[in-house]
């Protein structure tokens, strides 16, 4: 059987659509952005599309059971779209006409309502990209980018807070506590729009009597998306330590574009649920990434502290014969050294090079209490 579900992973939507109110899951909003892609820009009339839940994950790496589906379906079809044609006139549509489920095989239709709103699109109307959308992992956050990039050229959108919250249909609780709409949909929208697509957005405000009554977003090209930002490194940036992970490993990119870590002696690849993580973890910190700096002194020396071995050799290499620190036994202050060859010594010539005083150093250099460091 052909899927409707192409390779085809742009769509286009009227303004009026994009400016539509509607609330949607997340799960909802994906199918739609998903069928939307199905709609050639040449059609002149709706048809019926036909695919798999097989098909489905194949074009969105998204999983869902014949039960998540009916749930969906179900939900989509008692939450219509209101559009507003101008002041005095609103129309209310479904999204679709019928969905039907037989052996696997799903069969859809948009209503044919939709026509003006998403076929022989001649003006005023905005080209999404599927792959930017699915990213964002709130369905609020997909819906104010199709807003935003309605007026990108412009370069910034003005909302009133009010007409917003209506357009997004947002719950109750975001209404009254300003606070919550503005940390779980103004902010989280710029942190995803910011981080997952081709635009760059920031958030300001307009309070009247202390109440915040406007919003702005400016607008401009997004140079440093995540899809960007794993590109750039993958071409520049490979078997350079890039950072070091939460818990002090560090990460590096393969020349085959994978992510590992520096310190896993077989160098084996991160598996790919980790990886996305850590690529998200490492373009929210690209600011303090140290391939990005103009001196890696302070690279290696975060390199050769998250590793005991690295530690060894750092001190070998930079600290011959100085004085690395101040150790006690028993009733002596012993000043350790290191010979060129790698060997502790007390500096007064007693050879002390035991696990147990590497591993003293090395607790004291992470936690930055090596005098060695000070000097």
């Amino acid at each position: 059987m052909n899927t409707d579900l192409t390779k085809r992973n742009h769509a286009r939507q009227s303004h009026l659509i994009i400016n539509a109110k509607y609330a949607l899951s997340i799960r909802e909003i994906n199918l739609i952005l998903t069928l939307l892609t199905a709609i050639d820009k040449n059609d002149k009339d709706f048809k019926d599309y036909i695919f798999t839940l097989s098909d489905f994950k194949d074009k969105t790496d998204i999983t869902m059971t014949t039960n998540d589906l009916n749930q969906v379906i179900k939900g989509l079809m008692s939450k219509p779209l209101e559009i507003k044609i101008s002041s005095t006139n609103w129309k209310m549509f479904n999204w679709f006409s019928y969905f039907e489920f037989d052996k696997g095989v799903i069969t859809c239709r948009f209503d044919k309502a939709l026509k003006p709103y998403l076929l022989d699109l001649k003006e005023r109307f905005v080209v999404n990209d599927l792959k930017m959308l699915l990213r964002m992992r709130s369905s609020y956050s997909k819906r104010m980018y199709l807003l935003l990039k309605e007026y990108s050229k412009i370069g910034s959108r003005t909302f009133d807070i009010q007409e917003l919250q209506e357009i997004l249909k947002v719950p109750k609780s975001h209404i009254e506590r300003y606070a919550k709409f503005k940390s779980d949909v103004l902010k989280r929208a710029e942190t995803d729009i910011n981080k997952f697509t081709d635009l760059e957005v920031k958030l300001t405000e307009k309070k009247r009597a202390r109440k915040v009554v406007e919003i702005t977003y400016s607008i401009k090209k997004n140079h440093t998306d995540l899809k960007t930002f794993i590109s750039v490194i993958r071409e520049l940036y490979t078997n350079t330590i890039l950072h070091f992970s939460k818990d002090n490993r560090p990460i590096m990119c393969s020349t085959k574009g994978f992510l590992y870590y520096s310190d896993d002696e077989k160098k084996s690849y991160i598996d790919q649920k980790e990886a996305q993580k850590l690529w998200e973890y490492l373009h929210e910190n690209r600011e303090n990434l140290y391939v990005f700096k103009e001196s890696l002194g302070e690279t290696k020396e975060h390199a050769y502290l998250s590793n005991i071995e690295y530690f060894r050799a750092y001190l070998k290499e930079n600290f011959v014969h100085k004085k690395i620190a101040k150790l006690k036994r028993g009733d002596e202050i012993l000043d350790i050294s290191i010979f060129p060859n790698g060997r502790l010594y007390e500096m007064n010539g007693e050879q002390i090079d035991s696990d147990v005083v590497w591993k003293i150093l090395f607790k004291l250099g992470k936690e930055g209490k090596l005098e060695v460091f000070d000097a």
